[in-house]
């Protein structure tokens, strides 16, 4: 996460809701609880899951879902491909006995990460299209009780 604010900053204001914060962010514990969140995820999906296709789906579909919820605050779906790039850097950096078992190792999490980048999108994006259905059913609501009614006697 520490990554993904310093490519993107207004990753800073998004995740304190608006008000940025400025001090050491290795120290800040919403940026803590989040890292924690995000292995929580992985280990649920591993080992609850097991990576049953039809339980991650579901589960990181409601993940895109809690994340649209940022939206009113900056969060845009392309944070997600922001934090797809660095989390792959990091297992990159991992140390493995067998390149095999390395190669073998990053191209799970790639497949795995760019589902859940494209499943939290998908998420999103219906999200923002049924949001954008009820304004526009609230605007239309909304002129109806303020037409005046015409008396045609």
């Amino acid at each position: 996460m520490l990554m993904c604010i310093q490519s993107s900053p207004k990753l800073n204001e998004i995740i304190a809701c608006q008000m940025y914060c400025f001090r050491d962010l290795t120290k800040w514990p919403k940026l803590n609880r989040l890292s924690q969140a995000q292995c929580q995820f992985f280990e649920r999906l591993i080992h609850e899951h097991h990576l049953d296709s039809s339980a991650v789906s579901e589960a990181v579909y409601q993940l895109g879902i809690i994340h649209f919820r940022y939206a009113q605050y900056g969060l845009k779906p392309h944070f997600l491909d922001i934090w797809r790039q660095h989390f792959e850097e990091l297992l990159e950096k991992l140390k493995f006995e067998n390149s095999d078992e390395k190669s073998l190792f990053l191209e799970a999490s790639r497949v795995l990460t760019r589902f859940l980048a494209e499943t939290m999108n998908l998420a999103y994006s219906r999200c923002q299209q049924e949001a954008a259905i009820k304004a526009k059913e609230q605007t239309n609501d909304s002129l109806m009780e303020t037409t005046p009614v015409i008396d045609s006697k």
